[in-house]
């Protein structure tokens, strides 16, 4: 009677299997991707994304300085160890779909006689948990996952890496920049000031103007630490990028104007799931939270263990001797902690359902918005240029006029500052239509 009610428990649970697996869709998660981005069609001339993708902004120091970057960043030496950390879990989850051996032997001897009557004996057994249910199966796609996910999230932090190196790389050649575009209004300034000096000595001005004057000249003096400040601050972020001492490390330096402006071409949104590392975590994540429901629910059906062992006594030239048994374990009660684990198990995978489709949508949007960049920032340079050009031909005419004392000071004042905002604007122009680059190359996963 025992052996039939086992038996019929054993069947009804047979047909759980069918359905311990979540019914996730893994290709589209149940969103519908747009055919193309927004602003894909105003491109020109865009290139495909290469692996190495940072060197096509024409730099070599750049290329030298991701390098340097990729083989000493001690955030990334620091992914590399949680890495192996995930293999290690993986050979835990692996061993569970193995069987498992051990061996002992042992002695004894009677206390009286001593070492002359000595009796030993072996064994060996192995056991094997039959994975009926597909729990251990599960728990192994579990891990797996996890060694996927913090892969990726590896990938993810190289191309951090990569653009945080080259970002700061753009930030620090733009200061430099504005350092020598102060210089010259500094030198602008004390020209201007000699002027005025020549001028007031003379009688032909006030001595409003030399206060003016001098008081231009601070502003131009204070300017110069100012920046110099801003450089030591770049030059030590990007020295412990590269894993490198902060103290005395000196950049590689060339003009910003001389870099490229290159422009990834974006390709389809669907690429997107296959090409950003964040993506592939967060789906990678969700095949592991699929597995914790499958290994939730499992725990509900009842466990089979088959073992099998020799043993013998070996100091009497025994034969051998062995035995087979299995065993059937069912959980009858567990007061509700079986149901929690399940709706955890559950609870956690529609969580990072949900998360990885907000990541899709922001991967969209960061894309889209990139593109736009590109394209409104390149018509932003072009005028900021004009402007600075003209600026400079309007100092200059003020400063002959004032000269001859056809003008007032006040006029040449407001053209010199004219001037230097407008030099000053066109750098930073430039710093932001680099940033856009760099942007849209991490928008599509860098060269992953």
């Amino acid at each position: 009677m025992i052996r039939k009610i086992t038996l019929s428990a054993f069947m009804l649970a047979l047909p759980a299997c069918a359905s311990l697996a979540p019914q996730t869709d893994a290709s589209t998660h149940g969103m519908a991707l747009p055919g193309a981005y927004d602003n894909a069609a105003e491109l020109t001339g865009a290139r495909s994304v290469e692996m190495d993708w940072w060197a096509a902004f024409g730099s070599e120091n750049l290329n030298a300085l991701v390098a340097e970057g990729l083989a000493a960043n001690q955030t990334l030496a620091g992914g590399i160890e949680n890495v192996a950390a995930a293999r290690a879990a993986l050979k835990v989850s692996n061993a569970s779909l193995l069987p498992q051996a051990s061996a002992s032997l042992s002695a004894s001897s009677d206390t009286e006689r001593g070492l002359e009557d000595v009796s030993s004996s072996g064994r060996l057994s192995a056991s094997y948990e039959v994975d009926l249910f597909g729990a251990n199966a599960a728990s192994r796609a579990a891990s797996q996952a996890n060694l996927d996910a913090t892969i990726y999230s590896q990938r993810a932090l190289e191309l951090t890496v990569q653009s945080d190196v080259a970002s700061t790389y753009f930030n620090l050649l733009a200061t430099r920049e504005q350092l020598e575009v102060a210089r010259r209004n500094l030198e602008i300034s004390e020209r201007i000031f000699e002027i005025v000096e020549v001028r007031y000595k003379a009688g032909a001005i006030s001595g409003f103007d030399v206060s003016s004057q001098r008081a231009q000249l601070a502003n131009a003096r204070a300017r110069i630490p100012q920046l110099k400040a801003q450089i030591v601050s770049l030059e030590t972020s990007l020295a412990i990028l590269l894993g490198q001492k902060p103290q005395g490390y000196v950049a590689p330096d060339e003009p910003i104007l001389d870099l490229d402006l290159p422009l990834a071409d974006p390709s389809l949104p669907s690429d997107l799931l296959l090409r950003r590392p964040d993506l592939l975590q967060e789906e990678a994540n969700l095949r592991g939270a699929d597995a914790n429901v499958t290994v939730a629910r499992a725990a509900f059906l009842p466990g089979i263990d088959v073992g099998a062992a020799l043993s013998s006594i070996l100091s009497g030239g025994a034969d051998l001797t062995g035995s087979i048994s299995a065993s059937l374990a069912q959980t009858i009660f567990s007061g509700g902690r079986l149901e929690g684990q399940l709706e955890s198990a559950q609870a956690r995978q529609k969580a990072q359902l949900a998360s990885y489709r907000g990541a899709i949508l922001s991967a969209l949007r960061d894309v889209d918005v990139s593109l736009n960049s590109i394209e409104t920032n390149a018509q932003r340079e072009a005028q900021l240029l004009v402007a600075r050009d003209a600026s400079q031909d309007a100092l200059e005419a003020a400063e002959l006029r004032y000269r001859a004392g056809t003008d007032d000071l006040t006029s040449l004042l407001t053209a010199q500052q004219s001037y230097f905002t407008a030099s000053d604007t066109y750098v930073q122009g430039r710093l932001i239509r680099l940033t856009s680059a760099l942007n849209l190359y991490v928008a599509l996963g860098g060269g992953y």
